[in-house]
């Protein structure tokens, strides 16, 4: 009896650490006037669309973050960024995305947000809002640029975690039967 429950209690540290380690995307879009939190920011704050002006902004954005929050997140690296056109990427490799979002479906209407994010560790395919709310109105996703972390490696979703979990199971399984 009293073995089965240190497999339960492993399985539930198992889970529990997996659970853990999933990641999801942090909204780090600060506005620049006030430094608070913002769903996004006026692109007119940053000027052009460019990458070396979206990287700039990150770095502002950044900045506002950690002093709100009083976090510590890394700085990104301009250095092998991607650029794409499609708000569905492959997040593996990269810290930081930065997503504009133009005027709505066929240049109507307001637009013209920027949205800024920490990607937490997350790997794989994610798909961003295809719409921007915006703070002049509804405008349509137009560009995303994803940056990793100076010299820091991206961690991995909750892979690890899993295995430490499954390892830790087969560690107590194992000493049961050692011991017997």
């Amino acid at each position: 009896m009293r073995m089965g429950l240190k497999v339960f209690t492993s399985l539930v540290i198992a889970i529990a650490l997996t659970a853990i380690a999933q990641a999801n995307v942090i909204n780090i879009s600060m506005n620049p006037i006030t430094g608070l939190p913002a769903s996004d920011v006026d692109k007119g704050y940053f000027g052009d669309n460019s990458p070396s002006t979206n990287f700039t902004g990150l770095l502002q954005q950044i900045s506002l973050y950690n002093a709100f929050y009083n976090s510590n997140l890394q700085n990104p690296t301009f250095t092998g960024y991607f650029d794409g056109s499609s708000n569905t990427v492959n997040l593996t490799g990269f810290a930081y995305a930065v997503i504009h979002y133009g005027r709505g479906p066929g240049g109507t209407g307001q637009g013209g947000g920027i949205e800024f994010f920490y990607l937490n560790g997350m790997t794989g395919n994610y798909t961003f809002s295809a719409n921007g709310l915006g703070p002049n109105g509804l405008g349509g996703f137009s560009s995303i640029r994803l940056f990793a972390a100076n010299g820091v490696p991206v961690p991995e979703g909750g892979e690890s975690a899993m295995l430490l979990g499954i390892a830790a199971v087969g560690l107590v399984s194992t000493r049961r039967f050692v011991k017997a």
